[in-house]
């Protein structure tokens, strides 16, 4: 059973956050932070702004985008690293503030950056199954909470967001959410995570070659499967965790810069809301169209990394 794209939304805070902000509470440059990651601004939500105030627009403007409503949903997928709460899942949450009546599953995912790659392959698992018709899938991340603002090493890289896409079922098996791949490396624990009080630990220079390794792995893996090149490919949507890791990904897979649709400069990492406010981006911008094949890899803490190819 195939899927198809039907719909999809995204949020971001109104507070704009620049390099020229930084410079004024540390020890930095709007140079320094363009030349080693590509970021320029980054959203940064309220103090009294939650993830799920943000999951709950981007998938209402979804709904919108698909001209349905929230009982038109069978499941909702919410990949987070960083709700407010420990239980509900913010999945269940979203589906309270939208008025769902029909008592729809709804779960979040811990995958980290990864975390929109782990939700689409779970989704397709549930498509292939023939369990579920209609799934909506939310990125959604808070990561200003767990930003030391006295580290200039990390506190630069981060942002808030939210993205929701909806996929329903399809009699074609090359559209939507074609194939995914997963995996996982615990022994990487160390290198990126956060602390019982909410600081992110990140060894930059080993994050750095683990994900220009592990992208490309997950992306080669996923073509090869599939039976394309990267000719076959009109975009790759990677991570959107620092430039100068996308640009060393696209070297190792031989891909042209003008395919690879970039938003970091203007969002920064917005973990696992990442990828789908990117599509999203490229949607509104006009740079995707429907038809086109789009092959998406990420990395992210745990360590995990992942890929999936989509027909949008």
């Amino acid at each position: 059973m195939g899927n198809k794209l039907v719909g999809y939304g995204a949020y971001l805070p109104s507070r704009i956050m620049t390099n020229a902000d930084f410079e004024r509470i540390m020890d930095t440059t709007d140079d320094w932070i363009v030349t080693r990651t590509g970021i320029r601004e980054r959203h940064i939500a309220r103090d009294d702004e939650t993830v799920v105030d943000m999951a709950t627009i981007a998938a209402q403007r979804a709904l919108e985008n698909a001209n349905i409503t929230i009982d038109d949903i069978d499941m909702v997928i919410v990949a987070t690293t960083t709700p407010e709460l420990d239980f509900p899942s913010v999945g269940v949450q979203v589906l309270g503030r939208l008025g769902a009546t029909k008592s729809q599953p709804a779960f979040d995912v811990r995958g980290a950056c990864t975390g929109y790659i782990y939700a689409l392959h779970t989704a397709r698992a549930f498509f292939t199954a023939g369990i579920h018709k209609r799934i909506m899938i939310i990125g959604a991340e808070k990561m200003s909470r767990f930003i030391d603002w006295t580290d200039r090493s990390t506190a630069v890289l981060f942002g808030d967001g939210a993205g929701a896409l909806i996929f329903e079922h399809s009699t074609s098996s090359y559209s939507g959410i074609i194939d995914t791949v997963v995996m996982a490396d615990g022994d990487g624990y160390e290198m990126l995570h956060g602390t019982e009080n909410h600081k992110i630990i990140m060894n930059g220079p080993e994050t750095y070659k683990r994900a220009v390794m592990s992208m490309p792995h997950a992306a080669r893996y996923i073509m090869e499967h599939a039976g394309i090149t990267a000719d076959n490919v009109d975009w790759i949507i990677p991570h959107q965790a620092n430039l100068r890791i996308i640009e060393s990904c696209a070297a190792r897979l031989d891909f042209p810069l003008d395919k690879i649709l970039v938003t970091v400069d203007k969002h920064a990492n917005t973990s696992g809301a990442s990828g789908v406010l990117a599509l999203a981006y490229g949607f509104e911008s006009g740079m995707i169209r429907h038809g086109q094949l789009i092959l998406y890899p990420a990395f992210g803490s745990g360590l995990t990394w992942g890929a999936a190819l989509i027909r949008v």
